[in-house]
């Protein structure tokens, strides 16, 4: 009778300690960085501040001048779980090809990555697969928050017909907007 009563004792005990799937590891260290990201905050980093939207003031904030120029295209990121995309906001001269008048607008340059769920000792973290041809620093900081800082070419007016390129660091900070599982 004693031994069916300590076989019960152990079984009870083994039953009762949880087990660690590697799914939900996985899911654990995907849900702090996948959905739909929009952007906080873009700082230029350069020596001086500069004027993208051509409105005579220069600043070091970077998106605030990127944001009040009419045309172009808005910038998205979205990050699944294997694979993500940054959009680093820029700018361009529409008219640069033909001599016109001056046209800033905006464009938004891609930046893909890969991402790997990696179990060690029970816990999961992410790994991220940055891309070579880019040279930028990548930083997943808490639950839904990537920063990049990088350097950006952009456009800027320097007279009704003419226009400079000129590059330099911006540090853009992203927030996650939706959180959405996708791949």
């Amino acid at each position: 009778m004693r031994k069916i009563f300590y076989i019960i004792l152990c079984i009870a005990g083994l039953s009762s300690c949880e087990k660690v799937w590697v799914e939900d590891l996985q899911e654990k260290a995907y849900d702090t960085i996948r959905g739909e990201y929009e952007i906080e905050s873009a700082t230029w980093e350069g020596p001086d501040p500069i004027d993208l939207n051509g409105d005579g003031v220069s600043s070091f904030d970077y998106l605030k001048e990127w944001d009040a120029i009419i045309s172009g295209s808005p910038a998205w990121s979205n990050v699944g779980n294997t694979k993500g995309r940054l959009g680093i906001p820029y700018t361009v001269d529409d008219n640069a090809d033909w001599g016109g008048w001056v046209n800033i607008a905006r464009r938004t340059l891609e930046y893909r990555f890969e991402i790997k769920a990696v179990i060690e000792n029970g816990e999961s973290h992410l790994e991220f697969i940055l891309p070579d041809d880019i040279e930028a620093e990548f930083e997943h900081s808490g639950y839904g928050k990537i920063s990049l800082r990088t350097n950006v070419t952009c456009t800027v007016k320097t007279g009704e017909y003419e226009s400079k390129e000129i590059t330099g660091p911006v540090l853009i900070k992203y927030y996650r907007s939706e959180y959405r599982i996708s791949n």
